[in-house]
């Protein structure tokens, strides 16, 4: 069976199980988008993105089960660029089976979606749209041991293909993960936990994998029910296999034509370069860690989130150091607002005989405001400013975008069988 099939085949399989409570949902959402710099280059010009959204959510509820699933159309419509138009599919499936002290569950996912709207950790960077085909599957297990400690598996893993890149940033890939974790409540306000992951990430069209093991500790504190801290630190280590072609004949001059010759000890001189693979390893250390601290209040909460990880790209092993700050305000039952900042450092590694490096900074300010019109409608509009900058480039790339969105979603009962 192809891997593309797995996701919904596994869905319809799940609906034939017993079941006391399903719903399906329809929905609807348009959006008007600018964009100053719709792929923060530093010089573009702006651009209308209009987008329909029709979709329809479905799933069922038992006493142990639940399983939530949604399928999205999206059309998008470029005013300036009619050659972006484009038309994306989205696919996702939630499963999660509750039985005494044993959880496990499944999240899984296929889309046929534009470069421009599917960047990931492991993608790098998208100059360029292509469309993107993604599988994602990743099951999960946890187990309480007792009242206060509890062991934690997961695997995700992640294929995705582009149609016809010719961007070097763009190359297919698939990457897997696994990790278990343990957690302790240790006192009343504090929870202690360990996490082991080891993950690969290979690139069949560059001949790169990339082998990585993580170590860390974590430790969460409860100050009160509305003032929450967490820290956590580790060590990562990277290994990473590269194959390479390395020329076995020695450049002689060219030919009249201008046609490069070499010399085989062999036959003598020839046209044809001779080459063979070399498997290159290199390996290394960095650290990771997180600190965040999130206070809630009665009308709404701030969080303040510092991060530094490691992830796979084509280019590399990206280390990425992360300062957010998110915060969410109730300005009445029906109308709420929000705010995300962000500020993000990206280093790469050295490439040999190169001076161009992906190094880079990207800081973001997004604020928003959502309006609930009817139990039916929801109305939001929100703006966007992001400034990337490149260590080697003098220019700063900067983009301001404003949209506003409609959304749609009739209310249906659910059915009980």
């Amino acid at each position: 069976m192809k891997k593309d099939f797995l996701v919904p085949v596994m869905l319809c399989a799940s609906f034939s199980c017993q079941a006391n409570d399903y719903f399906f949902q329809p929905l609807i959402s348009s959006s008007e988008r600018y964009t100053s710099n719709l792929l923060l280059r530093p010089t573009s010009t702006g651009n209308w993105i209009s987008k329909l959204s029709p979709g329809l959510n479905a799933g069922l509820r038992t006493e142990n089960v639940d399983l939530k699933s949604n399928f999205t159309w999206n059309q998008l419509f470029y005013t300036n660029d009619t050659a972006l138009n484009i038309s994306e599919q989205l696919f996702n499936v939630d499963y999660a089976h509750r039985r005494g002290r044993l959880q496990w569950g499944l999240d899984g996912s296929f889309n046929n979606q534009s470069s421009l709207n599917s960047l990931s950790t492991v993608q790098g960077l998208a100059f360029t749209q292509v469309m993107a085909k993604q599988l994602n599957i990743a099951p999960t297990v946890s187990y309480s041991l007792n009242e206060l400690s509890s062991l934690t598996f997961n695997y995700s893993y992640s294929n995705t293909n582009y149609e016809k890149s010719s961007s070097s940033f763009l190359t297919n890939y698939d990457y897997q993960q696994v990790s278990s974790t343990y957690k302790q409540l240790y006192t009343e306000h504090d929870t202690l936990n360990a996490t082991l992951s080891g993950s690969r990430y290979k690139n069949p069209t560059q001949g790169r994998t990339m082998f990585n093991e993580v170590a860390q500790l974590g430790w969460q504190h409860s100050f009160s029910e509305q003032l929450v801290s967490f820290v956590s630190a580790g060590i990562n280590y990277s290994q990473t296999e590269l194959q390479s072609l390395v020329p076995q004949l020695r450049f002689v001059g060219l030919s009249p034509q201008g046609t490069p010759v070499y010399f085989d000890p062999g036959i003598g001189f020839t046209t044809q370069q001779q080459y063979q693979s070399v498997n290159i390893n290199t390996n290394g250390i960095g650290g990771v860690f997180q600190a965040s601290i999130q206070k809630s209040f009665e009308k709404g909460s701030i969080s303040l989130v510092g991060s530094q990880n490691q992830t796979p790209t084509n280019q590399g092993l990206q280390t990425q150091t992360q300062l957010t700050i998110n915060t969410t305000y109730n300005i009445y039952e029906r109308l709420t607002s929000g705010l995300s900042t962000g500020y993000s450092l990206y280093k790469m590694p050295a490439q040999q005989n190169s001076q161009f490096t992906n190094d880079r900074t990207l800081a973001s300010v997004n604020p928003n405001i959502n309006w609930k019109w009817t139990p039916e409608i929801n109305v939001g509009l929100s703006y966007s400013y992001r400034q990337q900058d490149f260590k080697n480039s003098p220019q700063a790339s900067v983009d301001n975008g404003v949209q506003l969105q409609f959304t749609y979603q009739p209310q249906t009962n659910n059915q009980v069988k």
